[in-house]
């Protein structure tokens, strides 16, 4: 099935999209046979969420024209495209949280008779759902604000199966699910394969491409690079092809220089969240934190940050005991924390580059009560030019911007603080490969001159490749420290994560 001649469920021919200043889409040609599962791979701003997009009738192409079934369609919204088949679940969910199970699986579509809602069938309907989604353990009576966000995204999609779907689009589906729950969305995958519905998956991670995909399609700069079946295609010409030059080593992990030691954790205690926590970093070290979701690795730190309180421990900085009860006391000592999720805490998305860079450093541009505005535009370039950043201009809208270029306007944020000490939640998730090696690159830098790293990261190959030494939670409790020698490699970091099973 890598083809493109076959019985053609979804055919994109042409396809054309231009901004005010960009130009995101080159005449795309696209198509999918029923039942092929494809990934769109391509580097941030390679233009790959603008033709979902377009396809999930959101965005409006220029020019082109799609077809589906043999049949031409034009759509104007995201109701044109559902009503002709096409479900699109993105990374943001779009539940009612305040609602119950029922009412979001069926909030378009509620079983009724003269004018009132038929709940009895609504809850044996919303229970076959639940079943094909493998969450037979809710009830469909449950609020979703209290579910998980794994729980959330699998009830996203179980709204998806209601309908007569023939197109089903994935945006990195997997952010948020645990290696159980990717199962049960990958075993939805081949049901509705079975059934003749077509599935896109757009995704950083390898494995899942080889593991779920029959084909993928690559994109660079807003073009149609290639489409293949993933078995005729290596992984490293894969990233070869997206980059468009062959790429270096991903990892980058010179000699480094220790000096003191920066901050020491010493029987960190949150309820069940965290218990006993214990570690120390250096100068010019980078210290990584791995466990599986609900390990407590975000909540560290948090706690390190003063955004979550602690019970109990004790937190060394520079040498001598702190208390941080808020961030603004961790600001003031030379500390920075890059959140997971950029969009919600770590960016005013409808603000420009320059408002966002200079946020956590307002002293650096003030003139009494006022903002500088010449200092403010100096150090805005300043941090555009240092960390390479794609931007038309400083006065940009952030949420303009990929999401590689995003996370380095956080960067700089912090960077603009002169941090002795940095906290990075999940640093390159979401963003492509090109982008991961600049962000690692000025991670690197920040470390050659001094500065102290504590990592957070789901993907072991990233912490093998960039730490020099991992400590390892389960359940809130460390489980071990590592350092990066023979002792540090993927099978123990897993088997310490897991606890052995």
């Amino acid at each position: 099935m890598g083809g493109e001649n076959r019985n053609v469920l979804l055919k994109m021919e042409g396809i054309d999209k231009r901004f005010p200043g960009v130009h995101a889409l080159k005449s795309v040609d696209f198509s999918l046979e029923p039942g092929e599962v494809c990934a769109i791979l391509g580097e941030n701003g390679a233009g790959k969420s603008t033709l979902m997009n377009v396809l999930g009738g959101i965005y409006s192409p220029t020019a082109g024209k799609i077809t589906i079934d043999g049949e031409e369609v034009v759509f104007h919204n995201a109701k044109d495209a559902e009503k002709k088949g096409i479900a699109f679940i993105h990374q943001e969910l779009s539940l009612f949280p305040q609602m119950d199970i029922a009412s979001n699986i069926y909030i378009s579509n509620l079983p009724h008779s003269r004018g009132r809602i038929l709940s009895k069938k609504l809850r044996q309907d919303t229970r076959e759902i639940l079943k094909r989604v493998k969450l037979e353990h809710r009830k469909p009576d449950e609020i979703v604000g209290d579910l998980k966000i794994g729980e959330q995204q699998l009830i996203e999609i179980g709204r998806t199966l209601i309908r007569g779907i023939k197109v089903l689009i994935l945006d990195e589906p997997t952010s948020s699910l645990t290696n159980a729950e990717i199962e049960i969305l990958f075993e939805i995958v081949r049901e509705l394969k079975r059934q003749g519905t077509a599935v896109i998956f757009i995704t950083h991670h390898m494995d899942e491409i080889y593991e779920i995909c029959d084909t993928l399609m690559i994109m660079r700069d807003g073009k149609r690079i290639m489409k293949c079946g993933v078995g005729d295609i290596s992984r490293t010409e894969v990233v070869n092809q997206m980059l468009g030059h062959t790429a270096e080593e991903q990892y980058c992990h010179p000699e480094r220089k220790y000096g003191q030691e920066v901050l020491a954790v010493k029987g960190l205690c949150r309820g069940s969240r965290l218990q006993n926590i214990h570690f120390s970093v250096r100068s010019g070290e980078m210290l990584g934190l791995y466990g599986l979701l609900g390990s407590g690795r975000t909540e560290v730190l948090r706690s390190i940050f003063g955004l979550d309180k602690y019970d109990s421990g004790e937190i060394i900085y520079m040498g001598a005991p702190v208390k941080i009860r808020k961030p603004k006391d961790a600001i003031s000592l030379k500390m920075a924390l890059v959140t997971e999720d950029r969009h919600k805490e770590g960016l005013i998305l409808e603000e420009s580059v320059r408002f966002n860079m200079t946020l956590a450093n307002l002293k650096a541009i003030a003139r009494g009560i006022m903002v500088d505005r010449q200092k403010e535009k100096i150090l805005s370039k300043s941090g555009i030019s240092a960390l390479r950043i794609k931007t038309p201009s400083a006065n940009q809208q952030v949420k303009y911007l990929s999401g590689g270029n995003q996370q380095k306007v956080v960067l700089s944020k912090w960077l603009n603080t002169d941090p002795r000490l940095i906290l990075l939640d999940e640093p390159t998730r979401g963003i492509d490969i090109g982008a991961k090696q600049e962000i690692y690159s000025i991670i690197e830098r920040l470390l050659q001159k001094g500065v102290a790293v504590i990592m957070v990261s789901s993907e072991i190959p990233e912490l093998l490749g960039v730490c020099d030494k991992v400590v390892v939670l389960k359940n809130g409790q460390q489980v071990c420290e590592l350092t990066n020698d023979k002792d540090l490699h993927a099978a123990a970091l897993l088997e310490a994560a897991m606890g052995g099973e």
